[in-house]
């Protein structure tokens, strides 16, 4: 059986792409707060690392979430 050669995706297309999986500022930041959160209660990072690293307050890391209707 033949073999469809293989190669680099077109750029106009991976931009497209890419532009399909973009968040809000707002999104954003919630992600890297429970993200954040997440970590510290691994015990992997203590909250000021993880603040550190994901570019949030200890605050946000340490705040106690609001209940959520989701």
């Amino acid at each position: 059986m033949k073999q469809r050669k293989r190669g680099p995706m077109q750029d106009e297309l991976t931009e497209a792409m890419h532009g399909e999986f973009t968040v809000d500022a707002e999104t954003e930041r919630r992600h890297k707060v429970e993200t954040a959160r997440a970590v510290v209660a691994s015990g992997h990072l203590t909250p000021a690392k993880a603040a550190e690293v994901y570019g949030v307050t200890v605050e946000e890391i340490t705040a106690l979430r609001p209940e959520s209707n989701e």
